[in-house]
């Protein structure tokens, strides 16, 4: 078949016809095998373009390379050879490239890469590599893995006594967080924390709590502790106002399981009580109510600085030269806006109750205050009787003029207000209405009336 190339055409002249038709069908027959292989050389070539596609894609160049276009047209008409020309070669070439820069678009890259995946045109990865190269990559891969290992699981030590005491506190950022451990010699690094809490998906599950470290914990256990261990969790109480200290222990002690016999020592403590500089004899009224956020099983100090903390911020310049223009004392204003509050819970009428009171305390008449005979009840709230209101005892309102030597509870906000800021009024006596609120009179004769009212309205409802 060599000798066939060779031949001129009119040669083929003198070939018997049953010969040219066996040479016509062996040719077609190679030409075919020629086409497989074409057909699935551009197939190999067009997958690889697809994956320099992606490849492209990841690190932001564009399909479109002109120049190296160019190169590879440039680089293929070297091998131009008759009957093939430069011409030919560039224009089989330039089919070739339109197809495989097509071919990397997204719309039809999917597709191919799915034949890729199925082994449909296998890319051989056995040649990439020689045997040194892999074994230097494995070798490399080995130094990673035992550099991660020994990172982010093998145990850190801090030098100070274990276990080591440390708080997350509610909303606080992982930054804050990490600073903390790292301040506090838990870890050594703040970067690997970091690293190790993205590993683990953790910079948002890390929970508001108060935690025992123990000494030797990897990165990846402290994280562990953070998320799924145990600890003293934050719980947020709120401490309605005009609880005594004994009942506002209680319920702390509900809440968060503080010591509720170690609140009340503490807050009736008078050496305590002077440390702080608080001119009275126990803490009462100086525990500031409202919503607090606490971790579980906190000391009763710890509760009890926090509350007070509170009292001190609520009291700023201008509330304090209020009750200084008033003529009296933040303790006085305190005691006052506690029987304020043992009086009503409508903060509508706590300004004039308290205005009542001052009215009462200028012209030197008794205040009369059924709160102040109630907290002297050995035995707790009860109906008071005329016998109750004889009760010797500085705090019984009744026989001694004035105010009483402190508070009777814990006042919120609403009652020291309006303790400071009065209704201005002439009012002396008050009775209850029956309905939650107060009938109020200028006189004795008005106040009897307003007595009376009540009384029938009670008879009305028996």
């Amino acid at each position: 078949m060599n000798n066939i190339f060779n031949k001129k055409e009119n040669d083929f002249d003198s070939w018997p016809e049953s010969e040219k038709q066996k040479v016509l069908e062996i040719l077609r027959d190679e030409i075919n095998g020629l086409d497989n292989k074409i057909v699935k050389l551009i197939n190999k070539r067009t997958l690889k373009s697809v994956l320099i596609g992606k490849i492209k894609k990841t690190l932001g160049l564009p399909l479109y390379d002109p120049q190296r276009e160019r190169y590879i047209i440039n680089r293929m008409t070297e091998e131009a050879n008759v009957p093939l020309t430069s011409e030919a070669i560039i224009r089989i070439y330039e089919r070739i490239i339109d197809e495989s820069r097509a071919s990397q678009k997204p719309e039809n890259s999917d597709l191919n890469l799915k034949k890729i995946l199925n082994n449909q045109s296998k890319i051989s990865f056995r040649n990439l590599l020689t045997p040194k190269q892999y074994m230097a990559v494995g070798g490399l891969f080995l130094v990673i893995l035992a550099l991660f290992w020994f990172t982010f699981f093998t145990g850190n030590y801090y030098t100070q006594k274990g276990p080591v005491k440390f708080e997350i506190r509610i909303g606080e950022p992982l930054s804050g967080i990490v600073t903390d451990l790292y301040q506090k010699g838990i870890i050594p690094s703040k970067a690997n924390m970091r690293i190790a809490t993205f590993l683990m998906g953790a910079e948002k599950k890390l929970r508001a709590a108060r935690y025992e470290v123990p000494n030797g914990l990897s990165y990846l256990g402290l994280i562990d502790l953070f998320v799924n261990g145990d600890g003293d969790f934050t719980r947020e109480i709120f401490i309605r106002d005009g609880l005594s200290i004994k009942w506002m222990a209680y319920t702390i002690q509900q809440k968060i399981a503080t010591d509720s016999a170690a609140f009340v020592n503490i807050a009736r403590d008078k050496t305590f009580t002077d440390s702080l500089g608080i001119k009275a004899e126990n803490m009462q009224g100086y525990l500031m109510p409202g919503k607090y956020y606490f971790y579980e099983n906190s000391s009763a100090s710890e509760i009890i600085d926090s509350l007070y903390k509170n009292f001190n911020e609520f009291w700023n310049d201008s509330l304090k030269q209020q009750a200084k223009k008033l003529g009296y004392s933040i303790h006085q204003v305190v005691t006052l806006a506690s029987i304020v509050k043992g009086e009503t819970n409508r903060i509508a009428e706590m300004p004039i109750i308290a205005e009542v009171y001052y009215n009462r305390l200028k012209i030197g008449m008794p205040l009369q205050a059924d709160p102040t005979v109630q907290y002297i009840q050995p035995n707790g709230w009860k109906k008071l009787s005329y016998k109750d209101l004889k009760m010797k005892s500085p705090y019984n309102t009744y026989i001694h003029r004035g105010l009483p030597p402190g508070p009777i509870n814990n006042p919120g906000k609403e009652p020291i207000l309006a303790s400071l800021y009065p209704d201005s009024n002439n009012y002396l006596y008050f009775v209850a209405d029956g309905k939650g609120g107060h009938y109020f009179s200028r006189n004795y004769r008005e106040h009897l009336r307003a007595v009376a009212k009540y009384r029938r309205y009670l008879r009305s409802q028996k």
